[in-house]
């Protein structure tokens, strides 16, 4: 029985960069036979198996090798140690315009970029108008790319790559560029993708995105793989190590300015301080869309101080039909609520109308809610006691 070859096999992967302080130390170590360089370890020792079919999500704080790891996997970079097997045809989104040549027009950087993938030009031909529509570049794709704006780039990019079809898709975080409307359109691209049994690495500093789009998650942390497994159980993992850190300078990147189509206003508690397990507890939400025709989901959870999730629900996650308006405003209570003593936070998000992509989301930090008895856990369960 022949075995089933996985999308990628990658096995020991380790990449080293030479840091030098001064350009000419390059030639001074090469005429003189001496290092004037010191090692810098992007990653070491990264071994993992993605079978064809499945989504791998990777996080991890900036300059934890996420980028490296992707760039080795497309094949632009080369390690200096291990082995990477791929099966089929592995395509990358990564640093947006690469392969592309700025002087060249959009619709001759389509056909330059299927020659240097050694396609045929009639598989390129049959394909560009779809390439063009998607991107929505009619008007510009006969223009110089040096005149394009970077989202417009991105767009040209993602319809090229998404369009030939590849057995393995590589998504590094040029999602984030361009606008909410084009953003969405790559994601719905993306499921439709993955509902072909494509295979699919995501890199994302979206948590949500990850958490209901990859089947398994690698989370990366100074070049080296801190944990690997099932997605559920890697990213709260991460959420929770995240909580601990007392400066959370990382985050500054995942904040990228973007038009909001659908804000929360508000969140309110409306029970008075402090709480008490048993409580009915009830927050209230005001939505303003600027678009009474837009669709979109709504998602609450309740978090503990340590970063973990206690429960979370959604308009999605109960199968309720997308929300529409101009001004919404949202009841949600919890009866008798079984919460232990403690102090939480609500988090609320609004969604596309596919509940992937957030579109807003406001925290309402610190409530209290105290326990009437000397129990101990996170949530009370009714219990009956027969002691004979």
């Amino acid at each position: 029985m022949n075995e089933i070859k996985p999308a990628l096999r990658v096995s020991g992967l380790t990449k080293i960069y030479r840091l030098y302080n001064h350009p000419m130390d390059r030639l001074k170590e090469l005429l003189c036979r001496q290092p004037r360089h010191s090692d810098f370890v992007a990653l070491r020792d990264i071994t993992f198996e993605l079978p064809h079919g499945r989504t791998l999500g990777i996080i991890g704080d900036n300059g934890a090798g996420k980028s490296t790891l992707l760039q080795l996997v497309a094949g632009t970079m080369t390690p200096t140690c291990g082995t990477i097997e791929r099966d089929g045809v592995v395509l990358g989104l990564l640093e947006l315009g690469v392969g592309f040549h700025a002087e060249f027009t959009g619709r001759q950087n389509i056909f330059l970029y299927g020659d240097v993938l050694g396609l045929s030009r009639r598989l390129i031909q049959a394909g560009v108008d779809e390439i063009i529509a998607f991107a929505e570049l009619e008007a510009f794709i006969d223009q110089p790319l040096k005149t394009y704006s970077t989202g417009m780039r991105m767009r040209l990019a993602f319809s090229l790559i998404t369009t030939l079809d590849p057995d393995v898709l590589i998504v590094d975080e040029a999602l984030s560029v361009g606008d909410v409307y084009f953003q969405k359109k790559c994601i719905d691209r993306m499921l439709e993708f993955r509902n072909r049994g494509r295979t699919i690495i995501f890199c994302s500093h979206s948590l949500y995105q990850v958490s209901v789009f990859c089947d398994e998650t690698i989370w990366l942390q100074a070049g080296q793989i801190r944990m690997y497994g099932e997605t559920l159980q890697v990213i709260p993992a991460y959420e929770a190590w995240q909580a601990q850190r007392s400066v959370q300078h990382d985050q500054a990147d995942a904040g990228v300015n973007r038009e909001i189509l659908v804000r929360i206003i508000s969140i309110e508690l409306l029970n008075q301080q402090p709480c008490w397990r048993g409580d009915d507890l009830r927050f209230r939400l005001h939505i303003e869309s600027a678009s009474s025709d837009l669709l979109f989901h709504v998602s609450f959870s309740i978090k503990m101080q340590n970063g973990y999730g206690v429960f979370a629900t959604g308009t999605h996650l109960i199968g309720h039909p997308p929300l529409q308006g101009r001004e919404r405003d949202i009841l949600i209570t919890y009866p008798k609520v079984p919460l232990m003593g403690g102090i939480y936070s609500a988090h609320a998000r609004i969604f596309d109308d596919q509940g992937l992509m957030i579109y807003h989301e406001k925290i309402l930090n610190e409530f209290e809610v105290r326990k009437d008895s000397l129990e101990l856990g996170v949530c009370h369960l009714e219990n009956d006691w027969q002691i004979e």
